[in-house]
């Protein structure tokens, strides 16, 4: 049984053991981990079935546990906790098999919209038996969109992790420079009259606007690719861009980069929110021909509405 204080009174979990684990959005499998990481999941009572970001995130953080197929995962498990990722139909497809065979089903959504569409694919709906989110704004959107649901709100691991690992790390700055970091993320809309991806459009804005964000003249520039971007994606965008002290990092990892940064630049990536978590300037580059930014946090502020 786990124990888990909710809008304050504790509720009682009754998560059956064994639990599989199905992951390739990078997002929910971080908050899985975290909750492997703090204890709060033991990781002797799970078997994991992961694929893209969620695998290469896990390899790093566990490279002896051993990963099994979704037909084998799914062996004898009493409970299936998947992610609710849009770029694979591996959870969608676990969901449905796990439903099939009276198992449990729990999905983490890690982020604040398009909930009602990660359980869809092809117009076929699978919804699980329970959902986690991890904080307030979640927990109020998902028993808006799934009144049928039972939605519990969990501790966010992953979120304190990530902030303890930003402030352990010393950093030496050159005060005469400001350091931009702009978290790259994957825009399936190239929204209205464009025909280029979102990211760049979103990109070629910032580059466009950055003296609305008053940082000066002397400043450097690194952009952190999604986990789940592909290898060299911007490297063209860099070769066209003419902009000096901007470069992309794809080895350092999060923590280190945004304890560097002074100022924080993306879409609506819950890397954003990290940074705003650990006291950082955070921005939204959303063009103006895009929607509004819908990160549920009133300190970022909007690039396109920055004088």
């Amino acid at each position: 049984m786990i124990f888990v204080i909710l809008q304050n009174f504790i509720m009682t979990i009754s998560v059956e053991k064994p639990i599989a684990i199905v992951a390739n959005d990078a997002g929910a499998a971080a908050q899985i981990f975290a909750w492997l990481n703090s204890g709060f999941l033991n990781i002797s009572e799970c078997k994991f079935c992961l694929d893209g970001p969620a695998a290469a995130l896990f390899k790093i953080q566990q490279p002896k546990v051993k990963l099994f197929s979704l037909n084998d995962v799914l062996v004898g498990a009493k409970t299936l906790l998947s992610g609710t990722g849009w770029s694979s139909s591996l959870e969608h497809v676990a969901r449905l098999k796990a439903k099939n065979n009276g198992i449990k089903s729990v999905a983490v959504i890690d982020h604040w919209f398009n909930y009602k569409e990660r359980f869809i694919r092809e117009d076929v709906e699978i919804l699980p038996d329970t959902i986690w989110v991890s904080d307030k704004h979640a927990y109020k959107e998902a028993i808006k969109c799934f009144p049928n649901i039972d939605v519990v709100e969990q501790r966010n691991d992953y979120m304190l992790e990530q902030v303890k690992q930003i402030n352990s790390h010393k950093v030496r700055k050159n005060k005469k420079f400001i350091n931009i970091l702009y978290l790259l993320e994957p825009i399936r809309d190239s929204w209205v009259g464009k025909e280029v991806l979102g990211e760049f459009q979103a990109l070629d804005f910032f580059t466009k606007s950055i003296t609305k964000l008053n940082v000066g003249k002397k400043f450097s520039i690194i952009l952190k690719p999604h986990p789940s971007d592909p290898k060299n994606k911007y490297d063209q965008w860099l070769n066209d861009v003419n902009l000096p002290n901007i470069n992309v990092e794809e080895k350092k990892s999060l923590s280190s980069l945004i304890a560097w940064s002074d100022v924080v630049v993306g879409c609506e990536t819950y890397a954003m929110v990290v940074a705003l978590s650990a006291n950082k300037r955070v921005i939204s580059s959303l063009p103006e021909n895009a929607h509004k930014c819908r990160l549920p946090f009133k300190e970022i502020e909007c690039l396109n509405k920055l004088i």
